[in-house]
């Protein structure tokens, strides 16, 4: 079950496990409409029975919900990969109005995933008045 990652623009310690190489999602941030987010998602795994296996990730993603409807703004950054075993995987995505951290273990392995998202949004603004909507 994904852990929900709202009412605070970052938290972090969203933690989450996968026991083989179907995609989890790990974290889960709802938007509004008309508002513009940028993330920046840093995940951490381990294997969990000997701690011998271990990676870090970190993702960038421009998203923005138009009327509704929630969409990547270009390609997600795949800013670092470091794996002790190839073969795990970090993404990010829309669905419905949320923003979702999807990772993937794999096969028979436990696999403990600690995910740090932040989330940066802005709407309309106007002068003397503030945000829009928020």
């Amino acid at each position: 079950m994904a852990s929900t990652v709202n009412g605070n623009p970052s938290r972090a310690g969203v933690y989450t496990n996968t026991t083989d190489a179907t995609v989890t999602t790990a974290a889960v941030f709802t938007t509004v409409s008309n508002k513009a987010y940028g993330v920046t998602a840093k995940i951490v795994a381990t294997e969990t029975a000997d701690f011998d296996e271990q990676a870090f990730y970190v993702r960038f993603a421009l998203f923005k919900n138009d009327g509704g409807t929630l969409a990547l703004v270009g390609s997600i950054a795949t800013t670092a990969t470091i794996e002790s075993t190839a073969g795990w995987d970090v993404t990010l995505d829309a669905s419905g109005s949320d923003i979702r951290v999807r990772v993937t273990g794999a096969a028979s392995t436990v696999v403990t995933w600690c995910v740090q998202l932040e989330v940066i949004e802005v709407g309309a603004w106007i002068a003397n008045q503030g945000l829009v909507g928020g």
